[in-house]
């Protein structure tokens, strides 16, 4: 798989690569995706850059009244007015996209909670099966992915420079600062709405990578 390679693996002459027309049953897509691996937290492209995302909880316009409504398009269009402009006409990507609702976090907490009572009250037997059922139950929606949310992301993305390990270095420093500063500027225009951003890890990446291509197949 091409995320499985180690920052030593990166093979700095793919970043020549152009994409190209798929011929039908003579080259597999992961043969001609832009990905090549990771470094680190982020993702390398065949084209030369470190790419990463960075997850927003969003504002539920539906909530909001017409001025409210109008209020937060002002504050958007100002951070992109603002970040465009400092970054010297670069375009930040943006995905609002369908994806499974993530049960992982309740499953473990359920799981905390059922070890807990096992150790203190295990003559309990009745909660005890009633905290089991709650476990089997989120296990098996997360299996199958049938609930979804809105998820809300961010891609940013920083050139390669020159095919070394100290400009792959060096990238990773200016996009660390660059995600940064995003987060810090978006969570600040709408800090009247609550807005919190984070910057996904490579394994979350590449799990929005998956689910962009088609989550129904795993």
């Amino acid at each position: 798989m091409f995320f499985s390679k180690k920052k030593a693996d990166v093979n700095y002459d793919d970043f020549d690569f152009q994409p190209k027309e798929l011929p039908k049953g003579q080259e597999s897509l992961q043969g001609m995706s832009l990905l090549q691996g990771q470094f680190n937290e982020y993702i390398v492209t065949k084209t030369g850059y470190l790419v990463t995302i960075l997850s927003g909880t969003g504002v539920n316009l539906d909530l909001l009244n017409e001025y409210e409504q109008t209020d937060v398009f002002e504050e958007y269009n100002a951070f992109l007015m603002a970040n465009v402009a400092e970054a010297r006409g670069e375009i930040f990507q943006f995905l609002d996209m369908t994806i499974p609702v993530d049960f992982k976090p309740y499953i473990l907490s359920w799981k905390k909670r059922y070890i807990e009572m096992k150790e203190q009250e295990p003559e309990n037997k009745i909660a005890l099966q009633l905290i089991a059922s709650y476990i089997d139950h989120y296990e098996q929606e997360d299996a199958r992915h049938e609930m979804t949310t809105q998820g809300h992301f961010v891609v940013l993305k920083e050139k390669i420079k020159d095919k070394n390990y100290k400009s792959l270095q060096l990238a990773e420093k200016n996009l660390d600062e660059k995600a940064d500063n995003v987060k810090k500027s978006l969570e600040t225009q709408f800090q009247h709405y609550d807005l919190l951003i984070r910057k996904l890890n490579a394994a979350e990446c590449k799990r929005v990578l998956y689910y962009f291509m088609n989550f129904n197949q795993s």
